[in-house]
């Protein structure tokens, strides 16, 4: 075994450990742990204990390449999301034409926006790969990319795909989440907002295919009652049926749009479509980008706001509404100047409910 995979694999097991808490200190060839009690357990080994990386002891427990007690570290790792940290470098970062790029992408309603100050920052963006099952009378999977400015919230498009295009370096995950817990918070409800208009786009096919077979199916089924009810009239002219027969007879014709409806019911039911989204991975990319401070004028008052020039594509991340959270690049602002998208303008949520 090289130096390099064991300083790799006592650099994993070191941050598997840590991440739960554990206390670990390195000592010789290997790590001396105190782990919680019920990582401890969970794993099979004492609160105290040497882990041995390059050699076996009796007296020690071994985590080398195949041993039984990594494979079950492993098995316990898997279970986590896996976190990546990317920085990027750029040789170039762009200094200038931002207003035309306003202009060109974003739209004010009853304001004129323009740029007081730019400035040169560090930003964090936040990639999630996440895995969808649409199921109805077939299935449909597949993994689609979720990317937010982690500042604004504002999702970002395209910005997987550009990635492989820019210098980059990969960091340690380091022992716990560089997220904070109110940052999740907020990233789940971003998550919430975007997730279902992402997974549509991506099952548009598949739904189209579900909606021309429930077409067709509803028509052979009206088709097949349309029948059945026109040679069971024709059958009440027949001579020689006694009046029992005919009042059956036309009770049984007077349940079928009852029977056919209760079908139609089940057809629907058969190609609806359900759609489970989970998380896969994350990546965390932290990155240079452009800060515009940026001056709204809409009559005689002014509302100060900013937006993010995004190097990795290019172009400038989308507002976010005040009302609905959702992107816009098509700006309204109400009475108490709230930012508020073409859907909201209307009647602005944050003044409904209250808000300053």
């Amino acid at each position: 075994m090289s130096s390099d995979s064991n300083h790799a694999l006592e650099s994993f097991v070191s941050r598997f450990f840590t991440c739960r808490g554990a206390v670990v200190e390195k000592r010789g060839t290997g790590l001396d742990v105190l782990a919680p009690g019920d990582l401890a357990k969970q794993i099979g080994i004492p609160e105290y204990c040497h882990l041995t990386v390059e050699s076996e002891s009796p007296e020690d427990y071994s985590v080398n390449y195949g041993s039984p007690l990594l494979e079950t570290i492993t098995q316990v790792a898997g279970k986590q999301i896996p976190l990546t940290i990317v920085r990027l470098g750029f040789h170039y970062l762009k200094s200038q034409g931002f207003g035309r790029l306003i202009q060109e992408g974003v739209t004010f309603h009853g304001a004129i926006g323009r740029v007081d100050n730019t400035a040169e920052i560090r930003t964090d963006y936040l990639l999630l790969t996440c895995r969808f099952l649409a199921q109805s009378d077939e299935q449909k999977e597949g993994l689609i990319p979720l990317a937010f400015n982690l500042e604004t919230g504002a999702p970002v498009v395209n910005l997987e795909e550009m990635l492989d295009a820019a210098e980059k370096k990969f960091e340690p995950d380091g022992p716990c989440s560089p997220l904070e817990a109110e940052k999740i918070e907020s990233i789940i409800q971003w998550v919430n907002r975007q997730a279902p208009n992402w997974v549509d786009a991506q099952i548009q096919s598949f739904r189209d295919s579900m909606n021309r077979r429930f077409k067709r199916d509803v028509a052979n089924l009206e088709a097949y009652y349309t029948e059945l009810k026109q040679e069971m009239t024709e059958n009440l002219k027949r001579s020689g049926l006694s009046k029992e027969l005919i009042k059956d007879r036309q009770e049984k014709i007077a349940l079928i749009p009852e029977e056919m409806a209760k079908k139609k019911d089940d057809l629907f039911k058969k190609y609806s479509i359900k759609v489970n989204i989970r998380l896969s991975g994350v990546m965390l990319i932290r990155t240079p980008a452009v800060k515009l401070y940026c001056q709204a004028t809409i009559g005689r008052r002014k509302k100060p706001f900013t937006l993010f020039y995004n190097p990795i594509n290019k172009s400038l991340d989308p507002l976010v509404c005040d009302g609905c959270g959702q992107p816009t690049t098509s700006i309204h602002f109400c009475d108490r100047l709230h930012l508020l998208c073409s859907g909201c303008a209307p009647a602005c949520p944050v003044c409904a409910g209250g808000s300053k």
